[in-house]
């Protein structure tokens, strides 16, 4: 199992853990910030993936100018 899959399913069981726990408690803020952090490093590590290897969607992609912005 690769790396990314790794991080994946372990991504996947904290943000379980923190469902959970906003459940128990009734909080539905519990957790937010971890979760935010949790998921914009997801976001990241595939869009990482894709740049690096987009395989069959290559032609899909655009490129963006840098410091356009």
């Amino acid at each position: 199992m690769s790396n990314t899959a790794d991080r994946m399913d372990l991504a996947s069981e904290i943000l379980a853990l923190i469902e959970r726990k906003r459940e128990e408690t009734g909080d539905a803020g519990l957790g937010s910030g971890i979760e935010h952090y949790i998921l914009e490093m997801q976001v990241k590590e595939i869009e990482r993936d894709i740049f690096e290897n987009p395989g069959p969607i290559e032609p899909w992609l655009i490129r963006m100018r840098r410091g356009l912005a």
